[in-house]
């Protein structure tokens, strides 16, 4: 386990942040640095491998009538989906699916095309996609990753976790040929075009396309609802912290 300095640690958030309400996130960053035990999954096929924040809501399905941005970003599922048809009437380049801890690349089948990565947009792909854009800010974002995601005929994304479960990831579906399905903690469900799924995926989950057309979704993390509005910032500063430890973790 990679060495943190937690009292440093918590001295530079408590002066950024003040010191009220951070002690779910001390108790992180002891898990993390192997200080004290990290918080048992409550509920099968929970496995947040890599950060476990206590408290938390274990569900692997969210419903998105309980947020209340969810209604406006699914009315703007026409102006998405154009801009993505744009991207791909003008060939844009699609690359293999990167996990944003490890670097690795993902199944085969799997590609995106990325708009933002740790916060941040990326510089060309953002400006391509400005009502895109435009949604996802509504959102309350998460740092981890945004992006279109195509699956390709006959690609199975196999049982697999995200192992973070500070963060909710959403699916709006843009195109959805018959044949293909998504697999969270165990219960199947279809996506359906314009409606907006929200899962947990440090539950094991898999995804597959066994129709004949891609399988084509805007694909963003939301912070975990439970969590506090100063709990959210602490996480903001330090996951570069928690993206190093993982990486060294995965090496």
């Amino acid at each position: 386990m990679s060495a943190l300095d937690v009292a440093d640690l918590m001295e530079r958030l408590s002066r950024r942040l003040g010191g009220a309400g951070l002690e779910r996130v001390e108790a992180t960053l002891r898990a993390v640095a192997g200080e004290a035990p990290a918080p048992a999954p409550t509920a099968p096929l929970h496995e947040p491998t890599r950060l476990c924040f206590p408290g938390l809501r274990a569900a692997p399905w969210h419903d998105p009538a309980s947020l209340p941005w969810a209604a406006a970003v699914q009315r703007e599922t026409d102006a998405v989906r154009a801009e993505l048809q744009a991207l791909l009437q003008a060939e844009a380049a699609f690359y293999p699916y990167e996990d944003p801890y490890t670097l690795e690349l993902g199944w085969r089948g799997w590609d995106t095309f990325v708009l933002y990565r740790k916060g941040r947009p990326h510089p060309a792909n953002a400006d391509r996609c400005p009502r895109t854009m435009a949604a996802l800010a509504a959102t309350p974002r998460a740092v981890r990753q945004g992006m279109f995601s195509r699956l390709r005929p006959g690609a199975h994304l196999a049982p697999h976790t995200g192992g973070v479960n500070v963060v909710l990831t959403c699916h709006l579906p843009l195109v959805v040929p018959e044949g293909c399905g998504l697999r969270v903690g165990g219960e199947l469900r279809p996506w359906r075009e314009g409606e907006l799924a929200v899962f947990d995926d440090s539950f094991v989950h898999e995804a597959f396309n066994r129709g004949t057309a891609d399988r084509l979704v805007l694909l963003w993390d939301i912070w975990h609802p439970d969590l506090a509005p100063v709990e959210i910032a602490a996480l903001e500063l330090l996951f570069p912290v928690f993206d190093r430890v993982m990486r060294e973790m995965a090496a």
